[in-house]
């Protein structure tokens, strides 16, 4: 409406009225009043009666021309409800859960809904009831009146999924549908619940015929039937349906107009759905997708709600039929990505590329690990595979793409989006491992060491170690990580991940803090605490989607002490911590294996496991924290050292590294230094923390030497 409506269109029908009272301010109201959605455009504007898109022409036609794909005013639509056109329509009862077909009827000679009085409503109630009520054989049926319903057919109803409630849609309270709520409206439904009229809801009726499987064929026959014999029964009571040459049938949203019909299938399409061209594909092929539960909703385990886009111009069967050959496409599509392989030769021609190399991302000023080793024959290879899940390589390298890199810092510039990735996409993430990880071969097995006595050493002075902490990550088999996982995958990690912590005892038991339920109070101490994490600003983990729903099932654990912490869905299903005050590094590794070991060992009580192999050790989302996973840092104080212009070599041949104590790019103050491991992959856990024992006690001593002179 707003893209449409002008100021002298406006003048020209603000003082117009249809013989019902209806104005041009009715009709834009619930625009006026919902500016709409960025990305999702809605209509607008609705109609008070059959006059108003001709009285209202000016606004309506161009309104109808935009939603309708260039319908134009001389167009004249079509009408065939001939089911015996139909082509197949048998679809596979293994992919398509249930199917229905539905479209809206008006009464000639009555406002509607958004402006209609209690007595026309009352009439189209008493009319469309006494319509129902001869129908026979398999239409026999009976009305249940929302004003009169009783409990038990209410409840009958709502499990039947039959059920519509009072709007509460802002755009349908400021189109003035919810008056009188729920006076003259009602359900009819037949003994079989395959066929059903809803009176008196967003149109004068709503008539649907619907049923489990994917026999769309027998449904619109059905629905063919019914909706002949409720005209043929309005006819002989001398009434007449709002119908014109030019917009078909008549009903309150213009989106409606024509056949006002509506045909979708719940359909299984957990790895299509997955793909980045999924809804590229549904547009190519005239469809829509809404969740399972409707609207917006995210689908659930991969069921979506597909039905037609078009309305208008096109007829009843060509409708049906176009979802037919659409959804039967998707179903083939499903089968192959299930076998893991690409769907190229499926895709509807406009949306095929010929040239192999059209989506190669430009990376001619990048510097980024994944830049390096991604060449042109690379992506060829791998562009059309993807994984279980439906993690593709563009969505593995986008982070890297988004973020060129620092001329003098290296990222990695890619990202796991599940445990198969690193399978599937091993042409580029075997040559990105083995470079991050210092010459780590394919043939290398990973070991892995969480017995704290095999160290030596490791209780550093405390007058150069203010802190010492040992982390990790761990990642829940059979969920996928947070750059791909759902919203419903994210939520079950989080509550196995809680469920196996709140057994915890002795020093070790503690308590969980979601981020979404935390309290002023909470989140201040944890800030104090220095234990809170935020919402990713990282171009590298935005460019990563890891900031998704935030702050949706993501939490932080900590023990009584806080001294062991666990975060949860942040870059990684799990990110444990160990820490303390001071230089008992070797305490603060003994807390953190005990931890660990208790948290897979209940894991496990449960049925569940960790992401691992011999090759790669632990799974987690960055390439660069393969293998163990850890990072043991210590804040030192290195005033003097720091200044030696051969400090970064010596941390280098000690394989080492730096950065400030607020994290990575941030300054030095006061010459305290975090410093940390730089491996994580082929050594085991005691081995890395044997070697930041080693080089921090040679740094304190280089130290030491320096204060001396």
């Amino acid at each position: 409406m707003a893209t449409c409506l002008n100021r002298a269109i406006y003048s020209k029908l603000f003082s117009l009225s249809t013989k019902s009272g209806f104005t041009i301010d009715h009709v834009i109201q619930p625009g006026v009043d919902n500016p709409g959605h960025p990305f999702a455009m809605t209509v607008g504007c609705v109609a008070g009666d059959e006059e108003s898109y001709e009285l209202f022409s000016d606004l309506f036609d161009p309104v109808i021309e935009f939603r309708h794909n260039g319908y134009m005013k001389s167009s004249k639509h079509i009408s065939d409800r001939d089911y015996t056109k139909l082509v197949g329509g048998e679809l596979d009862p293994n992919y398509v859960l249930s199917s229905r077909v539905c479209t809206g009827r008006s009464i000639r000679g009555y406002s509607l809904p958004p402006h209609c009085t209690r007595e026309e409503r009352r009439c189209v109630e008493m009319i469309v009831t006494d319509v129902l009520s001869e129908l026979s054989g398999e239409f026999r049926g009976e009305y249940f009146s929302l004003k009169g319903m009783t409990e038990e057919e209410q409840k009958q109803l709502t499990d039947d999924n039959l059920l519509f409630n009072k709007p509460i849609s802002p755009l349908l309270l400021s189109s003035r549908m919810a008056r009188d709520w729920p006076d003259a409206r009602g359900i009819w439904h037949n003994e079989a619940k395959n066929f059903i009229v809803w009176i008196n809801e967003e149109d004068h009726t709503r008539i649907i015929s619907l049923d489990k499987g994917g026999n769309i064929r027998q449904i619109f026959t059905r629905f063919c039937e019914g909706l002949t014999k409720f005209e043929y029964g309005l006819s002989i009571r001398n009434q007449a349906i709002m119908w014109s040459d030019h917009l078909g049938y008549i009903l309150t949203c213009p989106s409606n107009l024509g056949t006002g019909l509506r045909a979708s299938v719940h359909v299984k399409l957990p790895n299509l759905s997955h793909t980045p061209i999924f809804k590229e594909i549904l547009l190519a092929l005239h469809l829509r997708k809404n969740g399972s539960e409707g609207g917006d909703e995210e689908s659930i385990g991969g069921v979506y709600d597909i039905s037609n886009i078009d309305r208008i111009g096109v007829s009843e069967v060509q409708l049906v039929q176009l979802l037919i050959d659409g959804v039967q496409l998707l179903i083939k599509m499903e089968i192959k990505l299930e076998k893991h392989t690409w769907i190229h030769d499926l895709l509807p021609e406009s949306i095929k590329t010929d040239d192999p190399l059209n989506g190669y991302p430009d990376l001619s000023l990048h510097n980024n690990l994944m830049a390096r080793h991604l060449s042109p024959t690379t992506y060829v290879h791998l562009k059309d595979k993807i994984t279980a899940s439906g993690f593709t390589l563009d969505q593995a390298i986008q982070t890297g793409v988004d973020n060129p890199g620092h001329p003098f810092i290296i990222t990695v510039g890619c990202v796991a989006g599940d445990e198969e990735t690193y399978g599937t996409f091993a042409d580029l993430f075997d040559p990105i491992i083995r470079e991050r990880h210092n010459g780590y071969n394919l043939d290398a097995i990973h070991k892995t060491d969480l017995n704290p006595t095999h160290l030596k050493g490791g209780e550093f002075d405390s007058k150069y170690v203010l802190s010492s902490r040992v982390r990790t990550g761990r990642s829940i088999r059979g969920y996928s990580l947070p750059p791909q996982c759902t919203r419903d995958e994210r939520r079950c990690v989080e509550k196995i991940v809680v469920d196996t912590l709140s057994v915890f005892s002795g020093e070790l038991q503690g308590k969980y803090f979601p981020l979404k339920d935390m309290t002023e109070e909470e989140q201040k101490q944890l800030i104090d605490d220095h234990f809170l994490f935020d919402k990713p600003l990282s171009p590298l983990l935005l460019a990563s989607r890891m900031a998704r729903d935030w702050p949706d099932a993501r939490g932080i654990w900590h023990n009584e002490a806080k001294n062991l912490l666990v975060w949860v869905n942040e870059e990684d299903h799990t990110r444990i911590i160990s820490m303390e005050k001071g230089g008992n590094i070797r305490k603060v590794f003994t807390r953190f294996c005990e931890g660990l070991k208790m948290f897979e060992s209940e894991l496990n009580k449960n049925m569940h496991e960790l992401m691992w192999n011999e090759h790669l050790g632990y799974i987690l989302t960055c390439p660069s924290n393969l293998g163990t996973g850890l990072r043991a840092g210590v804040h030192i104080k290195l005033p003097k050292l720091s200044l030696e212009k051969d400090f970064d070599s010596i941390l280098d041949s000690l394989r080492l590294q730096k950065r400030g104590t607020g994290g990575v790019d941030t300054d030095v103050k006061n010459g305290v230094f975090d410093i940390s491991n730089v491996d994580r992959l082929g050594f085991s856990e005691v081995e890395l923390i044997q070697k930041v024992i080693d080089g921090v006690t040679l740094l304190i001593q280089m130290e030491n030497n320096l204060e001396r002179g």
